[in-house]
């Protein structure tokens, strides 16, 4: 392994934190070293990379003139006060959060479908990856555009991952809770989760609509790069561990078939497990947890001439995860730490 290229994980306690450094131990890609890096209260904490157990270091004593790359996953807060930080020092950065994905000067990128946006950008590079509930979409989408799409209507079924490990325990106590005859406690979220779904994520705007959905809008927007593109969002949290769900509908200027969508999205990367006569001809969430590949199931015309299908993606491992990994070995493959 090169002794050269360094890697910083911040937020490396995180969901988000751990599965990536699973991805660079299953990656093997040439890193000398890995530094995993968190807030105060992780320190001494370990992760694991491989077979290897890390020490946490607290990112506040990081000089990260000492790494190359910084993969950030802890959160808006770590992101507005070290990314600038870390650039400063020299180091290159890719941030999992929202403080920088709309921003102007920043590239939004979702590995395999813009990559032109990491051509020539410097030292102390910085590129935000979109939120996991858009990735998996914006790959669907990106496969199907050569049929000039014109409306999208998602809803999507998400799980409580999303929001974070606290979540994960809260479903697990409400639901141990209510088995138990026992009074349920709410701490994550507004309402009881556990046997309950949730149709709002994140605060709601003067329309209506929740952060959650607006990212959907927003995001999708610039990494398609379709600005005129009409998209509609619903966006609820279900009583899931991990995994979400996302129930699709397009209109497309060029006549779209489900046999030439299920070939397109194919021809795009997405897993299909579509047969209409089959026993069970789809992928739920819980099946595709685990991986990093987005599965497409039930393809199907819809009124109107609409094309609809259903998504299913490891929300931590493929919506997260897998694109912050695929960006470091696209730089690397550009000879950016050469």
């Amino acid at each position: 392994m090169s002794e050269t290229l360094r890697i910083a994980v911040v937020g490396a306690t995180s969901l988000v934190g751990e599965a990536v450094l699973e991805l660079l131990a299953e990656r093997a890609l040439p890193i000398g070293r890995v530094f995993a890096l968190d807030v105060a209260e992780k320190d001494g904490e370990t992760v694991s990379l491989g077979n290897l157990e890390l020490d946490v270091a607290t990112v506040d004593d990081f000089d990260f003139a000492n790494a190359s790359l910084a993969i950030f996953v802890g959160g808006s807060e770590l992101s507005r006060r070290f990314v600038p930080e870390a650039r400063n020092a020299g180091c290159a950065v890719i941030d999992f959060s929202s403080v920088y994905r709309l921003s102007e000067d920043v590239p939004l990128v979702v590995p395999g479908i813009n990559d032109a946006a990491l051509d020539d950008l410097g030292e102390g590079l910085l590129l935000a990856v979109p939120n996991c509930t858009v990735t998996p979409v914006a790959k669907a989408l990106a496969a199907l555009q050569a049929s000039g799409l014109e409306r999208v209507t998602i809803a999507s079924y998400q799980s409580v991952s999303g929001t974070g490990r606290a979540a994960l325990e809260e479903l697990a106590n409400q639901t141990t809770a209510l088995f138990g005859a026992r009074d349920i406690e709410l701490e994550v979220y507004q309402k009881r989760i556990s046997f309950n779904v949730l149709p709002l994520i994140g605060d709601v705007d003067e329309q209506g609509s929740s952060e959650e959905e607006q990212s959907l809008v927003d995001e999708l927007h610039k990494v398609l790069g379709n600005p005129q593109l009409r998209v509609e969002a619903s966006c609820v949290r279900v009583p899931v561990f991990f995994g979400h769900g996302w129930a699709v509908t397009l209109q497309t200027r060029d006549p779209l078939t489900a046999d030439k969508a299920r070939e397109l999205l194919a021809a795009g990367g997405l897993q299909i497990v579509d047969d209409p006569r089959g026993e069970l001809p789809y992928v739920t969430p819980l099946e595709a947890s685990g991986n990093e590949a987005v599965w497409v199931s039930r393809v199907r015309q819809t009124a109107g001439g609409t094309v609809s299908f259903w998504l299913a993606a490891d929300n931590v491992r493929a919506g997260a995860a897998e694109p912050c990994v695929a960006l470091a070995a696209a730089l690397m493959k550009r000879g950016y730490f050469a």
